[in-house]
């Protein structure tokens, strides 16, 4: 059964926290608000845009500010193997801001016009627009899953939306499907996009695929193992590699340098600490001797080198469970971050690794940690894409096929 849904078509937890000051006045104060005038105007024009004739077009939409993620590489091939005639247009979407204006009007037209959308965040006008009955959007996600709180789920949160703002932009609203790839995911989703159950698709992502592709993987290994001669030695030593790849804290410094100290203390001369932090984040990162800052690869990429990861909140967690790559977990602001945001899954009971709490116990447990059995894991959390036991695939599951058919750009 779908959500009740009030004039601006807001999921029915949003209507329940505005109760208290009167849902009708607060929704005719948002219509008048700077933002709200933006929103309908937006919608006027959009309305005039969807008059043009629609092409055989698909349109990627991407919050990933560099460069092309895997996932979007991986659906335009699949774009091209069964609908070659279709145009592929992909977007890099901005933050809303004056410079963003006149990229609105491109990305509205190329929507207008489109005969089918996918994107990996959350995007302005797909969810504040209203679209084609018959366009179908879906969304990927940037993640395989969630161990923190995002989108709806952590509205109102130090570090999450502001619920009016998230309101009046419709946060997360107008997608046809939604990707998941376990169980677990797919209940997160649920709530953090505000949508229906049944909107959630078992079709995994595209970097599955990818990741579970070994020919793949071994070439990103050489790849990497190239431009750093030194870990290529590393290995011939039987050194091993270790990634740190910490959550995003908004206005907060990650102590990479604690990590890379330990390293130095505790850690044979053939290993290697790789850091990779987030794009965005300012914290001081140390490069010494045994210390690599990985930003010339991606993530996924340096899975293929990885013998250890630890981590903390982050979504990479599904990724190296994938490839059976032991994870160590520091979450060390876990009262704090848990108070900021907020965790989507009860973390000491679905983490699938050891929980330490100081940066030498990670490096420690990281350096001796043994093959790890992720069975019980993906049995939930990637139960979408893996055997009913939670073994890895006998047969890849052709994500991005699958995805692009729940387009259906032939109808």
């Amino acid at each position: 059964m779908d959500s009740p849904r009030g004039v601006l078509g807001w999921p029915w937890y949003l209507h329940v926290s505005i109760m208290a000051e009167g849902s009708g006045d607060l929704e005719k104060r948002i219509l008048t608000t700077p933002l709200g005038v933006m929103v309908a105007g937006a919608r006027g024009i959009y309305a005039l845009l969807k008059l043009l004739p629609v092409q055989r077009k698909v349109v990627l939409i991407t919050r990933e500010p560099k460069q092309i993620t895997v996932d979007f590489t991986l659906l335009k091939q699949a774009i091209r193997r069964s609908y070659p005639e279709h145009e592929i247009v992909v977007i890099k979407h901005k933050k809303l801001s004056a410079t963003y204006i006149p990229r609105a009007f491109r990305e509205m037209y190329h929507l207008a016009t489109c005969a089918g959308c996918l994107v990996d965040g959350y995007i302005i006008p797909v969810s504040i627009l209203n679209h084609r009955k018959n366009l179908k959007i879906g969304q990927i996600w940037h993640a395989l899953g969630a161990i923190k709180k995002f989108g709806h789920l952590a509205s109102g949160t130090r570090e999450g939306p502001n619920p009016r703002v998230a309101a009046t932009m419709r946060m997360h609203q107008n997608y046809s499907f939604v990707c998941a790839s376990g169980e677990v995911p797919a209940s997160i989703y649920t709530a953090a996009f505000g949508i229906p159950a049944e909107k959630i698709q078992p079709l995994g992502m595209p970097r599955i695929d990818y990741l579970l592709d070994e020919q793949t993987m071994a070439e990103r290994r050489e790849q990497i193992m190239d431009h750093y001669p030194r870990l290529r030695r590393a290995a011939e030593q039987g050194g091993h590699s270790v990634l740190y790849i910490p959550t995003f804290r908004r206005g907060k410094h990650i102590p990479y340098t604690q990590v890379a100290a330990a390293f130095q203390d505790h850690a044979e001369a053939a290993n290697t600490l790789v850091l990779l932090p987030h794009p965005m984040d300012k914290s001081p990162v140390p490069e010494s001797g045994s210390t690599i800052i990985g930003t010339d690869f991606g993530v996924l990429d340096w899975l293929a080198v990885a013998d250890a990861v630890i981590t903390d909140y982050s979504a990479v967690t599904y990724e190296a469970a994938l490839r059976d790559i032991p994870l160590v977990f520091w979450p060390y602001d876990l009262a704090d971050y848990t108070e900021a945001r907020g965790l989507a899954v009860d973390y000491h009971a679905e983490v699938p690794g050891p929980i330490v709490t100081t940066a030498t116990e990670a490096v420690k447990a990281a350096l001796s940690i043994g093959t790890p059995d992720y069975r019980k894991f993906r049995a939930k959390h990637l139960s979408y894409v893996t055997e009913q036991d939670g073994s890895l695939p006998r047969q890849p599951p052709a994500c991005a096929d699958r995805i692009v058919d729940a387009l259906d750009l032939g109808s």
